[in-house]
């Protein structure tokens, strides 16, 4: 009698143990489900640096406008729609022929993306002179085998000169809105003079 009891209470308990077993599981997958559209999650406009090397040298300022299109979690859509006053970082100086680049934190690269250097700013700030569109090439930035930026690769070329840069990218909502999305960063450099 003993055993049947026991035999029972361990059928109770495995019983139970599966259960929770089978819980556990369902939850760790929802987990997962929603890890992922979280980290897929098309609603905010990627933060941007401007990278020597290994150094940061500076992060990206919002300027000129942005906007960005995203679902509400309701089925509909949001559009934020920003204009931002012109201002450019501190200058980070860097020798003439440098290799930059300008990493965007987002884990797919712009489907468009322009690159343009202006030599001076007026009194307030706004981009002056004649504008540069710069050459760029687009890496992965790759963590833990997962990109989770792009760079844009290019060169400062012309030494003892004033990099005001303006980079803008766009992208398709991923969330299947099918709106544009995009963005202008501001970054500032200088070239030293030749020897």
């Amino acid at each position: 009698m003993r055993t049947t009891e026991y035999a029972a209470g361990g059928g109770l308990r495995m019983r139970v143990v599966v259960l929770l077993a089978a819980m556990a599981v369902a939850l760790a997958g929802v987990f997962l489900v929603a890890q992922r559209s979280a980290s897929a999650h098309d609603h905010l406009i990627p933060k941007t640096v401007l990278v020597k090397g290994d150094n940061e040298l500076q992060a990206g300022r919002l300027v000129k406008e942005s906007s960005w299109t995203y679902l509400d979690g309701e089925g509909g859509l949001n559009t934020d729609t920003a204009y931002y006053y012109w201002r450019f970082p501190e200058v980070d100086r860097v020798a003439a022929g440098s290799e930059l680049r300008l990493r965007i934190f987002k884990d797919r690269q712009p489907e468009t993306f322009v690159l343009a250097a202006y030599p001076r700013v007026s009194e307030r700030g706004r981009p002056m002179g004649e504008k540069r569109l710069l050459s760029a090439s687009f890496e992965p930035a790759v963590r833990d085998g997962l990109t989770v930026a792009w760079d844009a690769v290019f060169h400062v070329e012309r030494p003892d000169r004033h990099y005001y840069l303006v980079g803008r990218g766009h992208w398709q909502d991923a969330e299947g809105s099918g709106e544009q999305q995009h963005a202008h960063w501001a970054f500032h450099a200088k070239t030293r003079s030749a020897l």
